[in-house]
């Protein structure tokens, strides 16, 4: 399976969902965005604006940075394409 930047950013905001045992419903109230389309969000199935990912950051009170791909994930997306 590839990897892609969607991915990484969706399995992230999961973990950090979960490591603050909020529930999917939870987050949707906060952030006005669907349980669905945060599900999708989350499995990388979704590509969401900069205003949406910005309101599900504030909404887990996380920064740009926790949901970002690193720059060594970066690099493994890269190589993939082109390999």
């Amino acid at each position: 399976m590839s990897i892609t930047v969607t991915g990484i950013v969706g399995k992230k905001i999961r973990h950090h969902r979960r490591a603050k045992e909020i529930t999917i419903q939870a987050l949707s109230h906060k952030c006005g965005l669907t349980v669905n389309y945060i599900s999708l969000i989350e499995k990388g199935e979704a590509n969401p604006s900069l205003n949406k990912l910005n309101a599900i950051v504030c909404a887990l009170d996380v920064q740009w940075e926790d949901i970002m791909p690193t720059c060594e994930e970066h690099e493994e997306i890269y190589n993939q394409t082109i390999l």
